[in-house]
């Protein structure tokens, strides 16, 4: 089973960026994910009043679940857009440049990725439209 939950403690942040071979971002918050209470991935974000700013969405190396990835990056889509803010970026080496896309984010000319979640989650986005 896959479960998604907060880092509660910057020692275990740090621990998870470890092993996924990324740098700890004091500052960030951070989720990870554990299937069948295997760590399988991390994803480290900051908030700001204008964007969310997700810097790592990885796996630690010889695990490979792109689904539990992908779910971690739209809970954190999904809480960044809570807090108000509508609008999210990715730098280019925060993920694979498919899971990027997956996640609906568009690569501006400056070479970011971008996403303007307005209404994304508000049920829209994933219902057909006749």
């Amino acid at each position: 089973m896959l479960i998604i939950k907060p880092i509660q403690t910057k020692e275990l942040q740090a621990e998870f960026c470890a092993k996924c071979g990324i740098e700890f971002h004091e500052k960030a918050l951070a989720y990870a994910a554990h299937v069948d209470g295997v760590f399988t991935g991390i994803c480290q974000f900051t908030l700001n009043d204008e964007f969310g700013l997700i810097e790592n969405l990885v796996s630690p190396e010889g695990i490979d679940d792109f689904e539990a990835l992908f779910i971690m990056g739209r809970q954190t889509m999904n809480f960044i857009d809570l807090c108000g803010v509508h609008q999210a970026q990715m730098l280019p080496n925060a993920a694979s440049e498919r899971m990027i896309l997956a996640l609906g984010f568009k690569k501006e000319q400056d070479g970011v990725y971008r996403i303007d979640m307005t209404g994304f989650f508000e049920g829209g986005s994933c219902q057909s439209k006749h």
